[in-house]
């Protein structure tokens, strides 16, 4: 039922309340022939609806939370009997307070009579449906309340995740432009551009949950431009792309581990070397793969040295794309290799 506006929530609940024991109290009326026999259910009516409606919210908002919530359930069942007894007490006095001095018929009062147990049912209806609701309710906002929960324990294990790359890679690009400013290199003032580049995409557009894949794919070129700067002729390196780039968001800052993993164990400057970096992009697809060679005593170290960059994204992997992607990371003895594939659904 939808809220009329200019209604506050609390009173439209209240109101509802209201109808649905009103409702409760007069239905019955309807199956009743005799005027009498109706004259006599209104006169009893009211009082046990204020019985049961006592007991349903006193099962509601007390006996449940405070008791059966907190594991006193010996003190909750008492309660409930104790509920019980009372209505039945209760209403077997007001049934004689109202044949005698109401109705002036004599009534030889007796507790365990004809009257005694008809309030029993809807007593244990209300104490069925407030149970029901109750417990519905509570596991609903638990539940909601972990997945809140665990929402923001994942948004703040990938915000930790991320900002785990910035200070391991600016380390090494820092390193790279010190290198060159210590041999006065011309290329320096392209390097410092380059980083600039970085910089900005790292701090403006990092912030993001999501970036073209386009300005990723900016990023990594920016990056291993720098790296070309540092290398010797001897290091043949390839990035190529195709697809349609332009199509895909990806989180940021997710592929450039898998890069500095390949140029911090796959460049010897003592004997030609390779990275090959190939990108694919479809309109739900994507395949990024890598491979380079295997630079002595590099190869012993890869999992150990490259801790933070590869152990970091296949954990993000794992929290962003849990059953749609796949990392196969192998070596031959002499080349490394490293294939992602993610699916993204539209």
């Amino acid at each position: 039922m939808q809220r009329p506006s200019g209604i506050s929530s609390k009173s439209f609940t209240i109101g509802i309340h209201i109808i649905i024991w009103l409702a409760f109290m007069l239905l019955p009326l309807v199956f009743i022939e005799s005027e009498e026999g109706k004259i006599r259910f209104v006169q009893m009516g009211w009082f046990l609806l204020l019985l049961i409606a006592g007991y349903f919210y006193l099962n509601y908002f007390i006996f449940i939370p405070k008791l059966l919530f907190k594991k006193r359930v010996f003190l909750y069942i008492l309660s409930l009997i104790a509920g019980l007894a009372v209505i039945i007490i209760l209403s077997e006095s007001y049934f004689y307070f109202l044949e005698t001095y109401i109705n002036r018929r004599p009534h030889h009062h007796h507790f365990f009579g004809r009257f005694t147990f008809i309030p029993l049912t809807p007593a244990l209806v209300a104490f069925a449906v407030s149970s029901s609701i109750k417990i519905t309710t509570e596991w609903f906002i638990t539940e909601r309340q972990k997945k809140e929960m665990e929402a923001e324990k994942l948004f703040s294990e990938l915000a930790f995740l991320k900002s785990q790359i910035n200070p391991h890679f600016l380390f090494n690009i820092l390193n790279n432009i010190c290198s060159l400013a210590r041999k006065k290199s011309d290329d320096t003032e392209n390097a410092i551009i380059k980083l600039s580049q970085i910089m900005r995409y790292m701090l403006q557009d990092s912030k993001n949950e999501k970036v073209p894949l386009e300005k990723e794919i900016e990023y990594l070129q920016n990056y291993i431009e720098l790296q070309r700067l540092r290398i010797s002729d001897q290091v043949k390196i390839e990035f190529r792309t195709i697809g349609r780039t332009d199509m895909i968001m990806i989180e940021p800052l997710l592929l450039i581990p898998f890069v500095e993993n390949a140029f911090k164990h796959g460049v010897s400057y003592l004997e030609n070397s390779e990275i090959n970096i190939f990108l694919k992009a479809e309109v739900n697809f994507l395949l990024f793969r890598i491979e380079n060679n295997i630079v002595k005593p590099a190869k012993d170290m890869i999992l150990q040295e490259s801790g933070i960059g590869l152990k970091n994204v296949v954990r993000r992997l794992e929290l962003l794309y849990p059953g749609m992607h796949k990392l196969t990371i192998s070596d031959d003895g002499e080349q490394y290799h490293v294939e992602l594939n993610i699916q993204f659904f539209l």
